[in-house]
């Protein structure tokens, strides 16, 4: 019973009081008028019937309180029961910290102690809305044997061509700027610096031999401009609008382009579309597809010339069985996983292993 109804009942009791003492007063004026009785024995009916009212009433009061409590416990209970089967109009009666400490009570009971700070660290930034997300995830690579260029030659070097599409959900603070970065890492040394010191649209490794990464370096600036707009082929559309490359820096172990775009910066929703080709090193090398976000049923696709080059697939995407390679399309020339109606959580993601290696 809420406070609304236990004021009604206190103020139904308040009344029938009050009822009860206006029939006394009307008894003792008809008493003293039609049947001419003394002050006395009106006084001792007074006290007769004070006497035969109280104990109903004081039990009455006594068994609304009883029963007041008892509904009031039994609201309780179903309030609690119906948080815990869901339903999101009993949830949303609670504030937000009453939720929170809900939630992490729950936890804390279903893994016990030892566990509870290690599971509850993976939940937090999602119950506390300190997270990004994309959904209409669409990654497309494709490989030929062919590197088509004049100083990446085709028995040394493949390509991989490369499509990347999604719609990005900022939250919290967070906000894609004017201003990103694409990095292209060609040493293992420089990835841990890299992404530790800066956030990037994208990155993705390139690896290639030393004289041709010297001849990257000796390029005047014109020259590497045009590598990275013909060769690399490297566009980026933010909300339908193509992105203006900047500036960038050619290192030994890092490539970084930088871009301005013209979209809404305060929007916390936007379409990304990302397309590139790029040569790499022919022998035994791994692709990596990485999901670094909470990601809606994203489809990864690769494609191969099958009688010039072998290439294996291993999926450490999300433990279920949507996610397995077996489940994976797999024709003599492709693979393409497709998680329909499911979350994939980070760090996940699929491996190619691909030999490209001629034979003499």
């Amino acid at each position: 019973m809420n406070r609304k109804n236990k004021r009604d009942m206190k103020i139904k009791t308040f009344l029938l009081f009050a009822i009860t003492l206006l029939i006394w007063a009307l008894l003792f004026l008809v008493k003293l008028h039609f049947w001419g009785a003394d002050g006395e024995s009106v006084v001792d009916d007074i006290v007769s019937n004070m006497i035969g009212i109280i104990p109903p009433l004081l039990i009455f009061d006594f068994g609304l309180e009883y029963i007041t409590r008892d509904n009031i416990a039994g609201d309780i209970s179903e309030k609690i029961t119906q948080t815990l089967m869901g339903e999101s109009e009993a949830i949303s009666a609670f504030k937000d910290e009453d939720k929170i400490r809900f939630v992490k009570n729950t936890v804390k009971h279903l893994v016990g102690e030892e566990s509870y700070d290690m599971v509850y660290a993976v939940m937090e930034p999602y119950i506390t809305g300190k997270y990004n997300s994309r959904s209409m995830f669409r990654y497309k690579i494709t490989l030929r044997s062919s590197a088509k260029s004049e100083l990446f030659a085709d028995a040394d070097y493949f390509r991989i061509y490369e499509s990347l599409r999604y719609r990005k959900n900022y939250s919290g603070g967070a906000a894609l700027p004017a201003k990103f970065s694409v990095a292209y890492i060609m040493s293992d040394s420089a990835l841990d610096d890299a992404l530790r010191n800066r956030t990037y649209i994208f990155q993705e490794k390139l690896i290639i031999n030393s004289p041709e990464l010297q001849a990257l370096l000796d390029m005047t600036k014109e020259q590497q401009r045009e590598f990275i707009e013909k060769e690399l082929h490297l566009s980026i559309y933010i909300d339908g609008k193509l992105a203006k490359l900047e500036d960038f820096s050619f290192g030994e172990k890092l490539i970084t382009v930088n871009y301005s775009s013209e979209h809404d910066v305060s929007q916390k929703e936007h379409d990304v579309d990302i397309s590139f080709s790029m040569p790499q090193k022919r022998g035994v090398n791994d692709f990596m597809v990485s999901i670094s976000e909470p990601t809606y049923a994203p489809v990864i696709e690769l494609s191969y010339p099958e009688t010039e080059m072998e290439v294996k697939a291993f999926s450490f995407l999300n433990d279920c069985e949507d996610s397995s390679l077996e489940k994976a399309t797999h024709n003599i020339d492709s693979f393409e996983f497709n998680l329909q109606n499911r979350w994939i959580y980070p760090m996940s993601g699929v491996v190619f292993a691909i030999n490209t290696t001629r034979e003499e």
